[in-house]
């Protein structure tokens, strides 16, 4: 994405002055942004950076205006600890303060959207509707298959380096003929990872779970699950239903990166969705 990054600097005059861990003043976002009208921030995931949202962009900017960070330790943005769901939530919300944006459209992918549920559950205020794509309320490892992938990923990034596990991962999420360049791009990516931001991020994310506050989401929530994800669509649509106001919709054909590999469809269900949304 050729896009222009900027940097914004944020803390607690940008409005976090109540929480229980304010930010540093140093502590730097990086983001990009496009187009005009109600904002729509999109967050995602573990080891990313704005650039996973390339083929969303410019279209969602055709009827919103988006930003898109790169989330603490990742990208651009300032590599300082913690590296907790609840600490990225508290920077996405104090961006859209230095931004002086109120209330935001929150599309979030994987542990992009853990950070949407926490601010929809820590800041209901500052968060118009949800979109939570290829995530899950909590990712505590709690049978023994999640476990031992969750212990290749730390062994393999402590071992080899990021660079290895995106190589690895790339051949699950892009495994068909014609998808090198996308695999290819994810290696690429993960050549800015630092090996301590990734395993710090990851022991954060197997530590997070909101399953037990998901009736507390008042947002009108968009649940996206890809046919083939990490976690089945029989599991998104049992805690799906513990949201008041949400809807599950199945990506066919697509794996964790839906954005990537059927982003045609993805959008089309992002943009339908979120066209019904109103921002107070």
């Amino acid at each position: 994405m050729s896009d222009h990054v900027h940097i914004v600097e944020v803390g607690p005059r940008d409005g976090l002055q109540n929480e229980k861990t304010p930010l540093s003043v140093a502590d730097r976002i990086a983001f990009v942004e496009a187009g005009r009208g109600l904002p729509v921030v999109l967050l995602h995931g573990l080891g990313g950076s704005h650039d996973d949202w390339r083929l969303q962009l410019h279209e969602f900017a055709a009827h919103y205006r988006v930003i898109v960070p790169d989330l603490r330790g990742f990208g651009a943005s300032e590599r300082r600890e913690p590296f907790t769901i609840q600490q990225h939530a508290r920077d996405v919300i104090a961006l859209l303060a230095a931004l002086r944006i109120g209330r935001a459209h929150v599309v979030g992918l994987s542990m992009g959207g853990a950070i949407a549920i926490e601010m929809a559950l820590g800041a209901p205020e500052r968060v118009g509707a949800l979109v939570l794509a290829n995530t899950a309320p909590g990712f505590t490892l709690t049978n023994w298959q999640r476990r031992r992938m969750a212990w290749l990923r730390v062994l393999v990034a402590a071992v080899l380096g990021v660079q290895a596990v995106a190589r690895i991962s790339g051949r699950g999420f892009f495994p068909r003929r014609g998808q090198g360049p996308l695999r290819r791009r994810l290696i690429r990516r993960a050549s800015g990872t630092s090996r301590w931001v990734y395993l710090a991020s990851l022991r954060s994310l197997t530590r997070w779970n909101a399953g037990s506050r998901l009736r507390s989401i008042a947002a009108p929530v968009l649940v996206l699950g890809a046919e083939f994800d990490l976690t089945t669509s029989a599991e998104k649509r049992r805690w799906a239903a513990r949201i008041p106001r949400s809807q599950f919709v199945e990506i066919p054909g697509s794996r964790h990166h839906s954005e990537l590999d059927a982003p045609e469809r993805f959008n089309r269900e992002v943009l339908s969705f979120l066209k019904g949304q109103i921002i107070d």
